[in-house]
């Protein structure tokens, strides 16, 4: 392929027209512009033919589509978001007989701003549970910033020893495959995992539990039984506080609602399949990000830093977390209440 050419700008041919029409001559111009003498020859010839400085419109290759024709691709693409290029090719030769590539439809689709990516995964809701995520965000939309002061949040989640149950991406070069730098270490069988049970408020972390066995209501009932309590005490929020869980079976059962209402703790209504508007979520990322920057080799080493980097979580940390409630719910709303970016 020919190097392209070069262009010069504007400023430049109208230096080169100027002194030209003062009677310079074209070897003259091209000695004292430093332009090679062909360039110059050119400006001037073209200069006299259009009286024009700037390109002529119409240059260059003819644009295949036309705005009926853009409208129409955009317009399949939003209606169908998973519709291939190639089948919105073939459904323009047979609605309109216009033959384009779909190259061409995927330029058309850039300059709308729709461009092909990886769909994101979302938990999938209902509309039943969709509405009640929709209510429950509008309800508690209407509460005062300082509400969420006395929430104490609490979840579970699990941390691997080794890998990571997800895909994991890093920045390397073809023949870096292999570099320990850019691999994830792995073990037969996995390597062992711990999950933990934690709590939070925008003061501070309370206790992190590790779960020694599968939890169920009995097992669930024991740990709030010896954490929760003990955690609000130490984080200062008195018996007042409202108490936050999802709608696990085990969190929902006769017996754990028979604790709650024994001890008088109050339960903050929450909507099923909303992790999203769940601060703590953020704070298990968090928490996992601390914990692979160290190298560990056992479960109980696993444990011993998940504790300390627990700890060690600040209240910097925690306030903002707590404070993006207000924009959970505003994205819940404004999703119609469907999953949010968070």
């Amino acid at each position: 392929m020919a190097p392209r050419r070069h262009e010069y700008s504007i400023d430049m041919r109208q230096k080169v027209i100027q002194t030209f029409l003062k009677g310079d001559s074209q070897r003259q111009i091209a000695t004292d512009m430093l332009l090679p003498r062909t360039s110059v020859q050119k400006m001037i010839k073209k200069y006299k033919a259009t009286k024009c400085l700037s390109n002529l419109a119409g240059r260059g290759r003819k644009r295949k589509t036309t705005i009926r024709v853009d409208r129409l691709i955009e317009r399949k693409l939003k209606c169908g978001r998973r519709k291939p290029a190639r089948i919105v090719k073939t459904e323009l030769e047979q609605e309109l007989g216009v033959h384009i590539s779909e190259r061409t439809i995927k330029r058309r689709a850039n300059e709308y701003g729709l461009f092909g990516r990886v769909a994101r995964k979302r938990p999938y809701v209902n509309k039943r549970n969709r509405l009640k995520r929709l209510k429950f965000a509008k309800t508690m939309s209407a509460k005062p910033l300082n509400f969420w002061d006395t929430i104490l949040w609490s979840d579970e989640s699990k941390f691997n020893l080794f890998g990571s149950d997800g895909k994991v991406m890093v920045w390397r070069s073809k023949k870096e495959e292999f570099d320990p730098k850019c691999t994830v270490p792995t073990v037969k069988y996995g390597g062992g995992s711990v999950t933990v049970w934690g709590c939070f408020c925008r003061s501070g972390v309370g206790n992190l539990v590790f779960l020694d066995r599968n939890m169920d209501m009995h097992y669930y009932v024991d740990i709030l039984d010896k954490n929760l309590i003990q955690s609000a005490k130490h984080l200062r929020l008195g018996r007042q506080f409202i108490f936050q869980q999802d709608n696990d079976p085990k969190h929902t059962s006769g017996l754990a609602k028979a604790w709650l209402k024994k001890n008088k703790i109050e339960l903050l209504p929450w909507a099923s399949f909303s992790p999203d508007m769940n601060p703590i979520e953020h704070l298990w990322d968090e928490l996992d990000r601390r914990v692979k920057k160290r190298q560990l080799t056992s479960k109980s080493e696993l444990q011993r830093v998940l504790l300390e980097e627990w700890n060690g979580i600040g209240r910097d940390v925690t306030e903002k977390l707590v404070d993006s409630m207000p924009n959970r719910l505003y994205e819940c709303i404004k999703q119609k209440g469907y999953p949010t970016r968070y």
